[in-house]
């Protein structure tokens, strides 16, 4: 984590760097300038800024599988049965008379038979889209700063009305 600097409050640390009193600019090479009175120096830092780009994080792939199921369905059907009900008749005389050959009659019978018969039906729908879902991510990155180095040789007096030593 980058350590925050505050300019209303400066820390020892601060203090010793912006007076002169500090062991060197690490590294930098030391050169002096005489400059005139009023002259301006820029103190810049380092700003983060992200940036976004979309990239493809994956895929859903979304199909059908076929599975297989028992299913009995309940029909009602019909089937003819044939009755024989006898009654007792006032014995009149018969048309003929008895033959030697027995006599049969057919009857036909029907019922109803069952076929099964497979059709397919949509029985549901599904919609597939996407939506963006926004969310918060944090980053950090270190970033540097320019901070005024103030070296005081001889008796200068005080150097900024704002700042004193401690």
């Amino acid at each position: 984590m980058a350590k925050q600097e505050s300019l209303s409050e400066p820390t020892a640390n601060d203090e010793r760097h912006l007076f002169g009193e500090h062991t060197g600019h690490h590294g930098a090479a030391e050169s002096t300038r005489r400059e005139e009175s009023g002259a301006t120096v820029e103190l810049r830092e380092e700003e983060l800024t992200a940036r976004k780009q979309s990239v493809e994080a994956g895929e859903v792939r979304v199909g059908t599988e076929v599975t297989s199921q028992q299913r009995t369905v309940d029909v009602p059907v019909t089937h003819e049965e044939v009755t024989i009900e006898r009654h007792a008749v006032n014995r009149r005389p018969a048309d003929g008379s008895i033959g030697d050959q027995s006599k049969t009659i057919a009857i036909p019978v029907s019922e109803e038979q069952v076929s099964v018969e497979k059709r397919a039906v949509v029985y549901e729908e599904i919609e597939i889209g996407k939506r963006a879902v926004q969310q918060t991510q944090q980053v950090s990155g270190t970033v540097r700063k320019e901070v005024v180095d103030v070296d005081a040789e001889g008796d200068v007096g005080r150097l900024d009305q704002n700042t004193s030593r401690r």
